[in-house]
């Protein structure tokens, strides 16, 4: 089975747009995948322009080797390694599809490929907000209410960036309050996570944790930028809430090094931004190697929410995966909706990842280069 053409649908989701990749086969089979880099897509589209090129003609169940054929892409016969977000989403959209495929062609779900599943159903939280305490509190009271058993939130900063560690403006204690007052609301079983966007200096997160810490925190989302993996176990030997990073690093190379510096105690690659199925797999495995489990960064659309699922399903260490709420027409694109059941993403049976497009929805949502965002 030859790759006879390869494309992609970009739909107008809020924030970003949902960037869906198709490899096309010679005996008429579709793969999906997602590549979804947030207000990058036009690049990210043209990323996948260029590597087609390079696998039109290729054998589609040649997983591996294809995946390492488009990382080594250049001009200078291969010497460089192509990481990087937009690259890296390029090439986990058309991986995404080509397992998709594997699946359609063998007749199976993609996590029977992946070695079975070790669970029926991925665990999933999702988000809380609110300007005050008070409206936070209520918020995550009416997602408990829907079934969802752990809630997350962004950690306040004083200038939208960063702490300044001089000033006093009781930013670190307006999101303590948030929390505070979620806790009261949601009681104890309840998990609730912070997330800082890898905002904070060192000493910043670390005076954010301890002001949080009452609240029993599941963890501590991206406290420091990754661009000094270091700063990390600086932060976790600082407090008691477990650290998760970081959905900002593209290899498994990062990921290992992280782990070796114990930087974590729960590893959160994105599947889009890492690569795909084929480079997480490995990030999985190396994170199980230190007893660290995997929370999958997942704020796309519905194809790679299906794909994170289906390796989520197949791993041992697995913890909840990320799930955005509030989008009410997302299911308007899929031939089959996404189901959530007391917290947890159920898988579909169908072969592949279990879902195609709805043609028809997609239009209806359609974003093209040049449309106002």
């Amino acid at each position: 089975m030859k790759i006879r053409d390869i494309d992609t649908i970009l739909i107008d989701s809020p924030g970003r747009k949902w960037t869906i990749v198709r490899v096309f086969t010679d005996e008429g089979l579709v793969g999906l995948g997602e590549a979804t880099y947030s207000n990058k897509e036009p690049v990210v589209v043209s990323a996948v322009e260029h590597i087609k090129q390079e696998l039109i003609g290729e054998d589609a169940s040649r997983i591996e080797y294809l995946w390492h054929k488009i990382y080594r892409i250049s001009s200078l016969s291969g010497i460089w390694r192509m990481a990087g977000p937009v690259w890296m989403s390029a090439i986990s959209g058309i991986d995404q599809a080509l397992w998709d495929l594997k699946g359609k062609v063998a007749n199976l779900p993609v996590v029977e490929l992946l070695g079975g599943k070790f669970r029926d159903r991925v665990r999933v939280y999702t988000h809380f907000s609110g300007a005050t305490p008070e409206a936070s509190a209520r918020h995550a009271k009416r997602l408990v209410a829907q079934g969802y058993t752990a809630l997350k939130s962004g950690a306040g900063t004083s200038d939208g960036y960063r702490f300044d560690l001089y000033r006093e403006d009781g930013a670190p204690q307006e999101t303590a309050a948030r929390y505070a007052a979620v806790r009261e609301a949601v009681g104890p079983d309840v998990k609730l996570l912070v997330d800082c966007h890898g905002r904070f200096t060192v000493g910043g997160a670390v005076r954010l944790a301890r002001a949080l810490e009452p609240y029993d925190l599941y963890c501590f989302e991206d406290p420091v930028a990754p661009e000094d993996l270091s700063a990390y176990p600086k932060v976790r030997r600082e407090t008691s809430i477990p650290i998760m990073g970081s959905e900002r690093l593209n290899t498994k190379t990062q990921f290992r090094q992280l782990l070796e510096l114990d930087g974590i105690d729960i590893a959160q690659p994105d599947l889009i931004y890492a690569g795909g199925i084929t480079e997480v797999r490995k990030i999985a495995a190396f994170a199980d190697s230190f007893h660290v489990p995997i929370s999958f960064h997942n704020t796309k659309g519905p194809v790679g929410i299906l794909a994170a699922a289906h390796l989520g399903a197949s791993i041992p260490n697995e913890a909840p995966m990320e799930f955005v709420t509030g989008i009410d027409w997302r299911d308007e694109i899929l031939t089959e909706p996404l189901k959530v059941e007391d917290s947890c993403l159920v898988l579909p049976d169908g072969p592949g990842f279990g879902v195609e497009l709805d043609m028809d929805g997609v239009e209806k949502h359609r974003w093209r280069v040049g449309d106002p965002r």
